[in-house]
């Protein structure tokens, strides 16, 4: 939550969040526990993994077919990819399979049912991953997240977290204190015009890391919506592309990070 001496950079998620496409696919991971949270593992093969460990927070869809498949993504570039499911088996999805339009889905109740739980479940995971993988102390992680997820990239990102990089895509319920706090680079991948993330805010989260002297990039995308990274439309080529830089920018981004 934001206060007059913490101000809101990128607004609480909101209908523009379950806007976009299903995409199709078959998953290739599975679902295990960790910590006692559900969580999609994605394993790359043994000729292409890197050996390191890439923690994926959803956006509002959660353990969800997109989400599955970026996933996948990423291990397929050498990651293994671990997703949380901070929604603790509660996802948009099971509610309605057509949530913008759905009068009976009340987003604003599961949004405030989810937004304090979310924070707990996910540090706690963190830590949970960390002790898992991270055992014989070569295991670098770095850490994504979309729209919901991205302020746990940043909180991982702080001095106290694990990751050495990070990256995310359309932010929302993210503070300046959440920038103020990141220690380690970040990549935000963004659309020109965000109603949760506004040129003004965006600016501002420029300033804090350039005065903070922070390891930053910010790239910006025309003509797409909040939410492209995870919903694009693919038979749009423009939204394919910005989708597929987007996704590109992120593993050239982790993996300049952990080779330096």
């Amino acid at each position: 939550m934001s206060t007059p001496e913490d101000p809101v950079l990128a607004k609480p998620a909101e209908l523009c969040c379950l806007r976009g496409s299903i995409h199709s696919g078959e998953p290739k991971g599975n679902i295990v526990q960790i910590g006692g949270v559900d969580t999609y593992v994605a394993t790359p093969d043994k000729a292409t993994s890197n050996g390191h460990v890439l923690l994926f927070f959803p956006d509002a869809f959660g353990l969800h077919i997109n989400n599955f498949l970026t996933m996948d993504a990423f291990a397929a570039c050498g990651y293994l990819t671990l997703g949380v499911d901070y929604f603790a088996g509660d996802p948009i999805w099971k509610h309605s399979q057509t949530p913008l339009n759905d009068p009976n889905f009340d987003f604003q109740a599961w949004k405030n049912k989810h937004m304090s739980s979310t924070d707990r479940i996910a540090a706690k995971w963190a830590q949970d991953v960390v002790a898992e993988y991270g055992k014989n102390g070569e295991v670098k992680f770095v850490c994504a997240g979309h729209c919901w997820g991205a302020r746990f990239v940043c909180t991982q990102l702080s001095k106290d977290g694990f990751c050495k990089a990070g990256a995310i895509a359309h932010p929302s319920f993210m503070n300046e204190s959440h920038v103020f706090d990141i220690d380690a680079p970040i990549l935000f991948s963004v659309p020109n015009i965000d109603s949760l993330f506004m040129p003004e805010q965006r600016r501002r989260a420029v300033e804090i890391m350039t005065e903070g002297k922070k390891k930053f990039n910010m790239q910006i995308f025309s003509d797409v919506g909040h939410g492209f990274a995870s919903r694009a439309f693919l038979s749009d080529p423009y939204e394919k592309w910005a989708k597929e830089e987007s996704f590109k920018s992120f593993i050239q981004w982790f993996d300049f990070w952990l080779s330096v």
